[in-house]
């Protein structure tokens, strides 16, 4: 229920009568009564710069892994300093009261002791509550992934807080991103409610002692029903992972619908009510229960993209399929329920721009 005003810019406030009116540059208004700006932050160095200390190349202050400055005299923490990621082996600032801590404690031993102790980097693990929800990330997003030109694999997928069978049950979602040859896990991203964080906290560890989405599968958790479920949404997200790198499971992505051709068959197998509800235009519905008895209806010769809900449907899809004699087949990671909320978002970005570029 939250609208996101992608691809616009605010230009100016005025205040009413009732609160604040927000001047858009497309030349709309938003009336509000609170304002939030949440528009980032940058390294303070005026101060470092004007005592001749070296700035580094993502504008933050450069310390060696001691904290020390380039006066080895100075040490410097917190936001205004710049360290190399472990993951990406760039250097960038991080803007995070948990390193900012943590870099304090170090730099504080190594001035009183001598140089005794190392700072290895932060992996930006970030959480926020919205509303009654919890999202958070840490590692390196895909498309910094892609920007650091750091080959991955995206997955998504969701999963109960705890077994469905005990009460208040609700979904999350988790989407990490992994190297397709070991499996290091590079970045996650977790959206869901009750437990959410403590997945969070389960992949930041996974990620910062260099551990691979197999350490996801074998993930050991306190299960009992009110916390969890036998094979908890991160062991999920392991075995999704797992899948993929030994081609047990082969995926596309919500954004790769062009990629589907004339003669290629987009293939529904969720239930007849389900695909009524609504479903991805050009879809046949064959359900996942009817699948066996009705392959005569789709031909061998031509590659067919499945989908289901969540993507657990549409892997059994796929592998009955492929055990059929089906050559290209894929399935939908995340689902319909995923392509449906980055299709709604996406519009919404498009029809602003649209909106803009009339005005």
């Amino acid at each position: 229920g939250v609208e996101l005003l992608l691809n616009t810019a605010v230009s100016g406030f005025e205040k009413t009568v009732d609160g604040v009116q927000v001047l858009l540059n497309n030349g709309d208004t938003l009336d509000a009564d609170v304002v939030i700006l949440s528009i980032g932050v940058r390294p303070d160095t005026k101060l470092a710069a004007a005592a001749g200390l070296k700035i580094g190349g993502a504008k933050g202050i450069w310390v060696n892994e001691y904290m020390q400055t380039s006066d080895p005299d100075i040490y410097a923490v917190g936001d205004a300093i710049e360290f190399t990621n472990p993951i990406t082996q760039q250097s960038m600032p991080t803007y995070l009261a948990g390193p900012a801590n943590k870099q304090g404690r170090i730099a504080a031993d190594n001035i009183v002791e001598g140089n005794v102790r190392q700072y290895h980097g932060a992996i930006n693990t970030a959480i926020v509550k919205v509303f009654d929800m919890t999202v958070g990330t840490v590692g390196v997003a895909a498309k910094h992934l892609k920007s650091a030109n750091i080959a991955h694999i995206v997955s998504t997928n969701h999963g109960g807080a705890h077994a469905g069978y005990y009460p208040g049950a609700q979904q999350m979602t988790i989407q990490i991103a992994f190297a397709p040859g070991d499996g290091r896990l590079l970045g996650a991203q977790v959206a869901g409610y009750a437990g959410a964080d403590k997945r969070l906290d389960i992949l930041a560890m996974v990620i910062r002692q260099k551990g691979t989405i197999y350490d996801l599968a074998e993930f050991e958790h306190a299960y009992a029903p009110p916390y969890s479920s036998a094979k908890d949404p991160v062991n999920m997200a392991g075995f999704v992972a797992e899948n993929i790198l030994h081609n047990k499971l082969s995926i596309f992505y919500w954004n790769e619908m062009d990629k589907i051709g004339p003669d290629d068959i987009l293939l529904d197998v969720r239930s007849s009510e389900e695909f009524a509800s609504g479903s991805i235009s050009g879809a046949v519905n064959i359900p996942i229960d009817e699948l066996r008895a009705r392959l005569d209806e789709l031909p061998k010769n031509r590659s067919i993209f499945v989908y289901c809900e969540a993507g657990l449907r549409g892997y059994l899809a796929q592998r009955t399929l492929r055990q059929s004699g089906y050559g290209k087949v894929v399935n939908l990671s995340g689902g319909y329920r995923l392509w449906k909320d980055c299709v709604t978002e996406t519009a919404l970005a498009e029809n602003n721009k649209i909106k803009e570029h009339i005005l």
